[in-house]
């Protein structure tokens, strides 16, 4: 117990002194997001429509950019028993973002996120597994596309 106590404190003072400042903190953005249009997979626009709100307030803002979303998921068959029943999938996202900057340049890029997965009895508890997964790669998506603009790989 001891132990973990020494180690929290000294983690804690190491995290403060090394200038440590988190990533994605709005904070330290430098732009701001005027619009976001989206078109495609509801629940993947809704999700990432929610992420990206967050950079629309941005009073320090030296760059203002409008995005324009669009997404697409396959779901495939991988492999089969001998009866033809799917034992493996694989969900494929891809999202399609065209951000255009105040002198009207335009950047379209295409993030994707491919995952396999074994198929479950249960159909209820595998489409809760299949929304998770979706989930789970449109953080990834996100993650990749601030970092994209923050970077300002626009050209």
């Amino acid at each position: 117990m001891i132990k973990k106590i020494i180690l929290l404190s000294f983690l804690i003072v190491f995290l403060n002194n090394c200038g440590y400042t988190p990533i994605y903190s709005k904070k330290s953005q430098d732009f701001q997001i005027n619009t976001i249009e989206t078109s495609g997979e509801v629940k993947v626009n809704k999700l990432l429509y929610n992420k990206l709100k967050v950079y629309s307030d941005n009073p320090i803002a030296k760059k203002n950019f409008n995005l324009n979303i669009n997404s697409s998921s396959t779901k495939t068959t991988i492999a089969k028993d001998k009866k033809g029943n799917p034992t493996q999938f694989s969900i494929e996202l891809s999202v399609t973002i065209q951000i255009t900057d105040d002198l009207d340049n335009i950047v379209k890029r295409i993030f994707s996120e491919n995952n396999t997965y074994d198929n479950n009895d249960s159909k209820f508890d595998l489409r809760k597994y299949e929304d998770n997964l979706i989930e789970n790669m449109t953080e990834k998506i996100f993650s990749e596309i601030i970092l994209f603009i923050q970077t300002g790989n626009l050209t």
